[in-house]
């Protein structure tokens, strides 16, 4: 009897001890979300205010309400507009990605989402996504096209048809009308209406890509540097490689460092990596491999293979660079990657692979 009552004594226990537990948990998930309901209402008010400051505020508040909830679909929605207000637009499809994703049968969530891939300039994602809908808007299906056009299989879309002066018509000017001269489009061009920023930027590289292809540097120049201000995410690779190869290094890197500030971009890396390299600057190429050495997977390890391999041809270490350039010879294809490789079979003292270098 005795030990009867000591095993109802201990399940007493435990069943209260179990309540207290429960009572507990309901208290401090109830407290954690009206807190949690507390910072998004003062977040969207701060996001309302629309400054400078309360824009910066609010953010910070809605990213610690997705901390603490990450299946909030309205503080997704907010943070993508904030991005796109601040035009750091890798993050806007971050962010529009999740509203979608947490909410797919919103309309609004899926036009943010190709809002943001589209400003994003990111037309392998879109058109990937617009082309596994069910069903497309007639804005839709010109989107997919212009997407199809600059990834090179626009052919795969016949039966779209394209409506004039949309993103589809600028796609059949650009890559399906090879009997009309660069002039011709240049003036087809101009005919487009300005329309939304995203239409604003592609008639920019456009008429970029049209003088240059023509060797018309001035126009060329003052094209993507308007593209440029519009974008500056999108269009630093092009502007800071147009820099590169017919102004000056100095402007090149004017714009890769201030791109590199900001996101954390391993192709631009490589290049401006490029640029110490011909500038004999080692310890900045040293400072570059510092950010990058912790990216994972095999394109992580070439990049630091390669900032080292810039480093010992730099200091005219040709044992190092023979070692280091092994894992490169598939991974990166540059002309300096190409010279690189090139002194390395100097070295090895191997004709057959000199002679292909």
């Amino acid at each position: 009897m005795k030990n009867l009552g000591k095993k109802h004594i201990a399940l007493i226990a435990v069943a209260v001890f179990i309540l207290l537990g429960s009572i507990g948990l309901t208290a401090y998930l109830l407290l954690s979300n009206y807190q949690n309901v507390a910072l998004f209402k003062q977040a969207k008010a701060n996001f309302l205010l629309n400054t400078p400051e309360s824009l910066k505020l609010a953010e910070a508040q809605l990213q610690q309400v997705v901390r603490n909830d990450d299946d909030n679909e309205s503080a997704y929605i907010i943070l993508g507009k904030i991005a796109e207000k601040n035009r750091v637009y890798p993050e806007q499809v971050y962010y529009c990605y999740m509203a979608h994703r947490l909410n797919p049968l919103s309309a609004e969530n899926r036009a943010g989402y190709i809002r943001s891939l589209c400003l994003a300039r990111y037309f392998d994602r879109l058109e990937n996504f617009l082309s596994l809908q069910p069903t497309l808007d007639k804005t839709e299906e010109q989107l997919l096209l212009y997407a199809a056009g600059r990834n090179g299989s626009i052919n795969k879309y016949k039966n779209i048809s394209r409506q004039k002066h949309s993103p589809g018509d600028l796609a059949f000017l650009l890559f399906k009308s090879d009997g009309l001269t660069v002039a011709e489009k240049l003036e087809a061009l101009k005919k487009f209406p300005a329309g939304n920023s995203f239409m604003q930027q592609e008639i920019l590289v456009a008429q970029a890509e049209l003088y240059l292809s023509v060797q018309d540097i001035e126009n060329t120049e003052q094209t993507l540097k308007k593209a440029y201000e519009l974008n500056e995410f999108a269009f630093a690779p092009f502007l800071g490689r147009f820099y590169a190869n017919f102004r000056s290094f100095g402007k090149a890197l004017a714009v890769f460092e201030k791109h590199l500030a900001f996101y954390h971009d391993p192709a631009i890396a490589i290049q401006t990596a490029e640029i110490y390299y011909l500038l004999n600057q080692s310890d900045k190429i040293e400072k570059l491999r510092e950010h990058y050495q912790a990216d994972a997977g095999k394109s992580g390890m070439l990049y630091c293979y390669y900032f080292d391999s810039l480093t010992a041809l730099l200091k005219n270490n040709p044992a190092e660079l023979k070692e280091l350039t092994r894992p490169l010879r598939n991974g990166i294809n540059t002309p300096i990657a190409s010279f690189m490789f090139l002194c390395a079979d100097l070295q090895e003292g191997d004709a057959a692979a000199v002679l292909a270098s």
